[in-house]
């Protein structure tokens, strides 16, 4: 049954009054998505001030990822093609199925050869492809497909990959994102073939899953996974080792000819690894910033027109962190902060991030490192900064 169907009178309503408060703010992509207010009230049980929330941090979020031309604007990296993620074809009722070759992934050289950033974006440019997919099959069926089944295997779970901090802390951030930016998106997820090592994955994985997320999950050992899957989705569909019937033309079960299975990712897509210079330099200074924490460096301009430099690297050349220039009027009393630069995440793999900023004003100028977002990891670093008079020369040599 449609999904406007399902709805009392009152679930109706809270859709409604969203409509109303929201639909002026937002661009004209995110509204092509019919469902879009429903699927917000639903993940915030039709309570009106909480789906209003959590639209409202969508639509920034959007923004912030460039979510609206991602399709254009983005180009994944090569090194993706190691993964192993693809579109299986869609369930019964129409829903699209995609699988995860899991615990396959060689997540020490994906993650020695891309950022985090890049991670993200790529798992939303996957996201943003499979729901353009959605509507294809829309229409080709004549009804609405607004959901997905996600199947992960995690037959060669390993320790080390079950534990890898990089990819944990990812996954943390990217399970986060997709249920506060996809809502009601997931039909199911079916994990199949864990292990022990699975447990202590998902032990740390639960702890950002939202119960409607969670709810929508089944996992499996080794047996009655494939049984379920025949449920949903057509043999002819599925293939032969997930289950179904369906084999390359030379009758291999694997589907190599149309799947692309994870593979061990080649050194030469390893990004480099520079030398660390920084913290030998004259005038730096060592701070660690803590997870879900931050770390400030604070100046009093006294003179309009001073500059405030700074230059900071990360010890490990693979991490990153937010980095913002904020601005007090004074520093005493209740003058709001404002952002002169806007927060946003650098990683020092290719050098010492380096920068300036004119201070129009006499005030306190502040210099964040913002590791707020990251859940298990500390971030080490060197900064230098300082203030250079209005008429100090720019070559003026750090003390």
């Amino acid at each position: 049954m449609p999904w406007p169907e399902t709805l009392t009178p009152e679930e109706s309503k809270v859709v409604e009054e969203l409509k109303k408060r929201l639909s002026g703010e937002m661009s004209p992509k995110t509204l092509e998505d019919e469902t879009v207010f429903y699927r917000f009230s639903k993940a915030r049980d039709f309570k009106i001030d909480d789906a209003e929330t959590m639209l409202r941090k969508h639509i920034a979020w959007r923004k912030e990822y460039g979510i609206d031309t991602i399709l254009e604007d983005y180009k994944p990296l090569e090194v993706f093609k190691f993964v192993g993620s693809n579109v299986v074809g869609f369930d019964k009722e129409g829903c699209l199925v995609r699988y995860f070759d899991s615990s396959n992934i060689d997540m020490k050289g994906l993650f020695s050869s891309i950022r985090k950033i890049d991670f993200l974006n790529y798992c939303f440019y996957m996201g943003e492809k499979d729901l353009e997919l959605m509507k294809e099959h829309s229409i080709k069926i004549g009804k609405p497909v607004t959901q997905t089944i996600h199947i992960c295997n995690f037959d060669n779970l390993s320790l080390a990959q079950a534990t890898n901090k990089k990819a944990l802390e990812a996954s943390m951030i990217f399970t986060k994102m997709f249920q506060d930016n996809y809502p009601e998106r997931v039909k199911r997820v079916y994990h199949i073939n864990a292990s022990i090592y699975y447990t202590g994955l998902m032990s740390l994985l639960k702890t950002v899953m939202a119960k409607h997320l969670l709810e929508k999950l089944r996992w499996y050992g080794t047996e009655g996974w494939k049984e379920d899957l025949a449920k949903e989705i057509d043999p002819e569909v599925l293939p032969a080792f997930l289950g179904g019937k369906r084999t390359d033309p030379d009758g291999n079960p694997l589907c190599k000819t149309f799947m692309n299975h994870a593979e061990k990712i080649p050194e030469e897509y390893f990004l480099c690894k520079i030398e660390k210079k920084l913290s030998k330099a004259p005038g730096a200074t060592k701070v660690t910033v803590a997870s879900r924490s931050k770390e400030k460096v604070k100046f009093e301009v006294q003179q309009p027109g001073s500059y405030l430099e700074w230059e900071f690297e990360i010890t490990d050349w693979e991490r990153d962190i937010n980095f913002a220039v904020n601005y007090k009027e004074n520093s005493s009393g209740d003058f709001k902060s404002v952002e002169l630069m806007s927060k946003k995440r650098v990683d020092t793999c290719f050098g010492p991030e380096k920068d300036k900023l004119k201070c129009q004003k006499q005030g306190l100028y502040t210099i964040v490192f913002d590791n707020s977002y990251s859940w298990m990891t500390p971030k080490e670093l060197y900064y230098r900064a300082r203030l250079r008079g209005p008429n100090d020369e720019e070559n003026l040599k750090w003390i």
